[in-house]
């Protein structure tokens, strides 16, 4: 079977991908996709016959072309095992090529080192006795220089994918909250406290950022005041407050100051110990990271990326007449009574483009029963309690795959810089929501629905609560891993990654379709 011709649907910025989508001069290495191959593989799986339908795969954020038409090849045989028509939308994400890419100088850049060492070292401080040594509830005895040097080791050994340092330590919320609340009333004080700890006891905090105010001083010197510092992957806006470049009050302009470094660390102390009050922490070392990647490195961490990919599978379902989503409903909406059923299959952000067909097929009043399978879904609690409640009597069949909250944080997306899931990092970092002017506004914590961890612990959530109410509403509607079921219900998923490559989930998922 030409997997490249038959079963896949190739599309770019939620349009399917043609040349004209490219310089002029300038043409695709890639199979490009156009509206004639929807009509002609829609009539190839009609004249097909297929027992069970036809199955709609929508794979995951982490994907490029290559891996997308690998995806297709691995799955195609399972699908038509099943007795349906495999279709693949391989849609270009590639979500952390730019973290994955730049992991070993960022595990070198001062400014994240250190940043990462003195939040990590003042968190603890503010917090007192309020850790533990991790599942003991014995108070930690920290020795802050000790702990600095096993950063220092930890980061430098890049091959080792032992815990953080701060990741053997649990943290009482309550105690976290009290210390935020000191240290939100004089967030000054906090700052002055760090850089005068730093100036007595901590000389690589102090080299790091004199250095960093060296290579400024000599950009300033050449007539180059706040321009991008070399030794450091910091955003453009993260150095331009730093330097001082973007605050007309300050007459220091292109010059990094270690007390400027240490309200920087202030400041992302008080938003660590907020997410411990709010419950929306990911354990020390992870909430950490990921603050100091908001504050400075979300260009790296994929932040644009992200809100792009979400908004791309809304683009597929626009009006063009070459939008890849509507065209395909469009097409299907003319199949009706054709085939027996459609099952849609969405792996990760998968599972978001499957919520916009859904809307999609709504509107074309498609008849033609829908299946849908999520595999590892990061879609929100808030989008998929949105699509229960407009299409829920579309959904003819139900069933989610996802990892129970100890595999899913034990799942190392990129180690040694981030040592939980995908999920975990999406969740923590990435997500939000428009605001009333169209604008990007963050959401921390954001609750994905394949996080066991949201099911568990925020029940007051209100869309959490709506999704809940719906996965307990019947038998077999969702499948946490690891677990070994009756058929159609386990999986031996371990990572994000295992979903669609899983033995037993494949099988799982063979017999959903096939029944």
């Amino acid at each position: 079977m030409p997997i490249e011709s038959d079963n896949v649907l190739h599309s770019k910025g939620g349009r399917l991908r043609s040349n004209a989508q490219f310089p002029t001069g300038q043409t695709s290495s890639a199979p490009t996709s156009s509206s004639d191959d929807v009509i002609r593989i829609l009539t190839q799986a009609v004249t097909a016959g297929p027992k069970n339908g036809l199955v709609v795969h929508f794979h995951g954020g982490l994907v490029d072309y290559h891996d997308g038409i690998g995806i297709a090849k691995e799955l195609a045989p399972y699908y038509s095992a099943a007795g349906s028509y495999p279709l693949f939308f391989v849609w270009e994400a590639g979500l952390f090529e730019a973290l994955r890419n730049n992991k070993a100088q960022l595990l070198q850049d001062p400014a994240f080192r250190e940043f990462v060492k003195k939040v990590s070292e003042w968190v603890l401080r503010k917090i007192g006795t309020g850790a533990t040594l991790k599942g003991t509830g014995t108070p930690a005895d920290i020795n802050f220089e000790t702990l600095r040097q096993d950063f220092d080791r930890y980061f430098d050994d890049v091959t080792d994918h032992s815990t953080p340092p701060t990741e053997r330590l649990d943290v009482d919320p309550a105690t976290a909250n009290s210390a935020k609340k000191s240290a939100e009333l004089d967030e000054h004080g906090l700052a002055e406290d760090i850089y005068l700890h730093a100036i007595d006891d901590d000389p690589a905090f102090v080299d790091a950022f004199e250095r960093l105010a060296a290579q400024a001083t000599l950009a300033k010197g050449r007539e180059k005041a706040g321009a991008a510092l070399d030794s450091t992957l910091m955003d453009a806006d993260a150095q331009a407050e730093l330097l001082g470049t973007n605050d007309p009050t300050t007459t220091k302009k292109g010059v990094i100051s270690v007390a400027a470094a240490a309200v920087y660390v202030a400041k992302i102390v008080i938003k660590v110990l907020t997410r411990y009050q709010r419950n929306t922490d990911h354990g020390m070392y992870c909430t950490v990271v990921e603050e100091v990647l908001r504050k400075a490195y979300m260009d790296l961490a994929g932040a644009a990326i992200w809100r792009q990919m979400k908004l791309d599978t809304q683009d597929s379902f626009g009006q063009d007449p070459e939008c890849c989503g509507s065209t395909v409903v469009n097409a299907l909406k003319g199949l009706d009574g054709k085939l027996s059923k459609i099952t849609l299959v969405g792996h990760s952000t998968g599972a978001i483009y499957i919520c916009s067909f859904l809307d999609a097929a709504a509107v074309a009043d498609v008849t033609t029963p829908i299946d849908v399978v999520f595999l590892a879904p990061a879609v929100s609690h808030r989008r998929f309690a949105a699509a229960l409640a407009s299409h829920r009597t579309l959904i003819r069949r139900f069933r989610m795959f996802g990892m129970l909250d100890e595999l899913e944080c034990a799942d190392k997306m990129l180690p040694p810089v981030y040592t939980r899931s995908l999920l975990y990092f999406v969740s923590g970092l990435l997500e939000g929501d428009p605001d009333a002017s169209g604008q990007w506004a963050p959401r921390v914590g954001m609750p994905l629905v394949g996080m066991r961890r949201y099911l568990d612990k925020f029940a007051d959530d209100e869309d959490v609560r709506k999704v809940a109410q719906f996965l307990e509403s019947a038998e077999g509607l969702s499948v946490w891993s690891d677990v070994s079921g009756t058929d159609g219900l386990s999986s031996s998923a371990r990572k994000h990654g295992d979903f669609d490559n899983d033995g037993a989930t494949l099988a799982s998922l063979k017999h959903f379709i096939a029944t």
